[in-house]
């Protein structure tokens, strides 16, 4: 094969691998791990299962290349910095406007809970850069040194998603009556000073 065939074969590859990995974080997203199906993500990918295994492995390492790859743009939309109230904040808005996100990464809670040990070195490298940036707010009075800093961050990350992980029962009662599209502003604005109030609460010096 020529060199411009050699382009366009390695080119038709790229776009396939990234048509099977955006499908499969739909799939994980809709059924889980243990749900999810190579075949539904081959047929939705256009592609052959056989090149699926090929090129990730079983379905775990499947997860944890989407793992990793929702991890990199969520790092690239909502960059952790020292202002870790801020930080809590544009995790929050992020999560709203992109709550598929936020499901992959539950997925990822429930089922890496399980294997600690399978979890990658890239996926944890980024939360050990979260963790440095936490200690450094510390030192610099930014944040509350009390706090042991992987607490902190997994008290962040709570705080960020306190009113999308809430139970529907709580949506419900908070509602009370049936939105208006004023209303459900309001609500949202609401729920956003809350997660922002906590925030400060939680992580500024006393």
């Amino acid at each position: 094969m020529n060199e411009p065939g050699r382009r366009r074969e390695q080119e038709r590859g790229r776009d396939t691998r990234d048509r099977v990995l955006a499908a499969a974080s739909e799939e994980f997203t809709e059924h889980g791990v243990a749900g999810a199906r190579i075949n539904r993500i081959a047929e939705a990918a256009h592609a052959s299962k056989e090149r699926i295994y090929a090129w990730f492995g079983d379905k775990d390492a499947l997860f944890d290349q989407v793992m990793r790859r929702g991890l990199d743009e969520l790092a690239r939309a909502v960059p952790i910095t020292t202002d870790l109230v801020d930080y809590t904040l544009r995790l929050h808005d992020h999560f709203v406007e992109h709550p598929r996100s936020q499901r992959v990464a539950i997925w990822a809670w429930v089922h890496d809970s399980r294997g600690l040990e399978e979890v990658s070195d890239d996926r944890l490298d980024g939360y050990r850069h979260k963790l440095a940036v936490i200690e450094e707010a510390q030192r610099l009075g930014l944040a509350d040194a009390s706090w042991n800093p992987a607490s902190l961050l997994a008290l962040i990350l709570s705080t960020a998603t306190s009113w999308l992980m809430a139970p529907v029962e709580v949506h419900i009662v908070a509602a009370a009556s049936e939105l208006t599209p004023e209303s459900a502003a309001e609500l949202r604005a609401d729920r956003r000073h809350a997660v922002e109030e906590a925030a400060r609460r939680l992580i500024l010096p006393r």
